[in-house]
């Protein structure tokens, strides 16, 4: 089901049931009896089979009966151990800093009281990340069968910015998830949406190819089935979030609840787009993730942005609009629901950029144990990403060795996009998109469709909330089909955050459209028929050396002609047709085997710039063969005759 058809299913899902809550939840609970039962199905099947053997076998003598147990045991034990392996999915829980009650007294007897004050579910596990944001994980004890531990994570980031009233607002919303408040089926209808959707992409992953399992079989049923029950399910998680926001209001005030909203929302767009790039840009002259750096983090949050920054980012927080995909709504929706909505916000009167509370959360929560605790943390931040440092500080000694050789360089006229486009794809990976700005708006002066010169001025335009960058990536795209993913990506985010709900969509529907082109290429590049239409090759001579040398020095070839099919959906995708005829005399049948020969010695040898496909005239291939005879200059090579 592609991203237009999911959000269609859920725009129809919505108007069928509009606010009748208990309608979609009885249909929720139908379509889980039908996901179990189906993923059950197979256990089932297995004891059946079992049985028909076992049970004849219990009745008749022991001597004549042995056999049918015997049988009846084996398909239980090897066809159950089949099923249970695939149903079985072990998901790993997430990493942090635990946190006991012993050690941080305070949070835990925050969360006992609101556990008490919402009747909700406990946790299994408090761990602290290094992210800006509170979530809970699930990990079912049994695969798909569910019987799920709760995991806590909190972020260190999202501590040090809130107050400890606005946490607690935060904790309780993560909570509303797991409360019987608004009846214990609808929680466990949010929560098996979220599970099965980690078990079924965990299943999704690639498996021992040749390995005997029953996942194909599985993954048949899943696909057919999950895509029904996820939008029946969206509708319900979005329902849902709405109800958390409403009872975290209700257990700790709206006040709160929506100051924590706009703090999270900003404070998150200041780490992601301003101090961790600038931590990364220190890997190029550090060998070592630096220490200290949540020290400098809660630094930083005291600081107040730039200009430029606060205005952008306040008004991406109010615009951002939720697209058709995403359960969580966005602040906006979140702020109206719960009638906290800043006056004048719809206008672009934004609140001021607020300050960080004192004391913060991390400060009251936490106590005495903050410190110990950022030290941990820290600690598990640098050594999950000291190989990446160190690859980046590696290869930026090398950049900034080839930066010297370009800089001393005198590239001829010709040359001088070349050598520039050196320079800035250097200076980008050394210091990002916007240290190479006037190196890539010189290339465009000199060549207007420079497809990496575009793409990466139109990344950074689009990064600074500049609407300019939108042409760019469009003429990187135009000349570049495999840039679509990334280009798109990267305007869905814009539209996203500038409130342009339209424009999304028809982003979303504009990478439905790739990715059915992209799977229809893939079966056009595999194989060739005699419908397909072929073309002239296209290569000059000094492509074609390469190829006849090697045609020249293999055994058995007498001549080769060389032609393209055309493409019908990217059209500049390249499919080579390579057929190799073999020596014969005029009175003897062609010599297949020296052929076949041919066709294997030369596999993966020859090198054009695309795809290749080299056949024998003869077989499945052989009107192929006929057809590319016809093709004008399709003969490459002939064999000189020797006296």
């Amino acid at each position: 089901m592609t991203r237009e058809e999911f959000a269609a299913h859920v725009r129809e899902i919505e108007q069928r049931f509009g606010s009748r809550r208990r309608a979609l939840r009885a249909r929720l609970v139908w379509l889980a009896v039908v996901g179990y039962a189906g993923m059950l199905a197979w256990l089932g099947t297995v004891l059946f089979f079992a049985a028909l053997f076992f049970v004849p076998g219990i009745f008749m003598p022991l001597d004549s009966g042995w056999l049918l147990m015997l049988i009846g045991a084996l398909i239980f034990t090897l066809g159950g151990w089949a099923v249970i392996r695939v149903l079985w999915v072990r998901l790993t829980p997430p990493e942090g800093r635990l946190v006991s009650p012993r050690e941080v007294p305070a949070l835990h007897a925050m969360l006992v009281d609101l556990r008490r004050r919402l009747q909700a579910t406990g946790f299994y596990r408090v761990i602290i990340t290094p992210e800006c944001n509170a979530a809970v994980s699930e990990i079912p004890r049994l695969g798909v069968l569910g019987w799920p531990r709760h995991y806590l994570q909190i972020g260190l980031p999202l501590l040090e910015c809130l107050s400890a009233g606005e946490v607690r607002a935060v904790l309780a919303h993560e909570f509303a998830h797991l409360s019987a408040r608004d009846g214990r089926v609808t929680s466990w209808l949010y929560r098996l949406r979220r599970s099965w959707d980690q078990i079924f992409a965990k299943l999704r992953e690639p498996y021992v190819r040749g390995s005997v399992s029953l996942r194909p079989l599985l993954m048949k049923f899943v696909d057919w089935f999950w895509p029904r029950f996820n939008a029946h399910a969206f509708v319900n998680s979005r329902w849902n979030e709405f109800k958390a926001d409403a009872t975290a209001a209700w257990a700790v005030g709206p006040e709160s609840m929506a100051s924590a909203l706009y703090r999270i929302e900003v404070y998150d767009h200041l780490l992601r787009e301003r101090f961790w790039p600038e931590v990364w840009q220190r890997a190029n002259t550090e060998a070592t993730p630096p220490s200290g750096i949540f020290e400098e983090m809660r630094a930083k949050l005291r600081v107040p942005p730039s200009p430029e920054d606060d205005a952008k980012w306040r008004a991406e927080a109010f615009k951002f609009v939720t697209s058709d995909t995403d359960t969580h709504p966005c602040l906006s929706a979140r702020l109206r629901a719960i009638k906290h909505l800043p006056a004048g916000a719809d206008a672009g009167a934004y609140p001021a950029w607020p300050a960080v509370p004192e004391p913060t959360g991390a400060e009251v929560l936490l106590g005495d144990a903050l410190g110990r605790i950022r030290a941990d943390v820290e600690a598990r931040w640098q050594k999950s990403c000291r190989q990446t440092w160190t690859d980046r500080h590696a290869r930026a000694a090398a950049l900034q060795h080839r930066l010297q050789s370009l800089s001393q360089a005198v590239p001829e006229p010709a040359a001088d996009v070349d050598t520039l486009w050196d320079q800035a794809h250097a200076i980008i990976d050394l210091q990002g998109d916007v240290g190479a700005v006037p190196i890539l708006q010189q290339i465009l002066v000199l060549r207007p469709t420079h497809v990496g010169a575009n793409f990466c001025l139109g990344r950074h335009l689009i990064s600074e909330g500049d609407a300019a960058g939108e042409a760019h990536l469009e003429r990187a795209m135009e000349g570049d089909e495999d840039l679509v993913p990334k280009g798109c990506g990267l305007l869905h985010g814009f539209f996203r955050r500038t409130g342009n709900a339209e424009r999304v969509r028809e982003v979303e529907a504009r990478l439905d459209r790739y990715e059915a082109a992209m799977a229809a290429s893939h079966q056009e590049l595999a194989n060739v028929t005699a419908a397909d239409t072929l073309l002239p090759h296209g290569l000059d001579e000094a492509q074609l050396g390469g190829v006849r040398a090697l045609l020249a020095a293999q055994f058995g070839v007498a001549r080769a002609f060389l032609g393209q099919k055309q493409m019908r959906h990217f059209k500049k995708q390249r499919l080579f047709v390579l057929c190799l005829e073999g020596k014969r005399p005029w009175y003897r049948p062609a010599n297949h085997d020296v052929e076949q020969a041919a066709v294997k010695a030369l596999f993966g040898k020859v090198r054009l710039p695309g795809r290749v496909l080299i056949v024998a005239p003869s077989g499945s291939f052989a009107a192929i063969a006929k057809k590319l005879r016809a093709v004008p200059n399709s003969q490459i090579f002939a064999q000189q005759a020797t006296a």
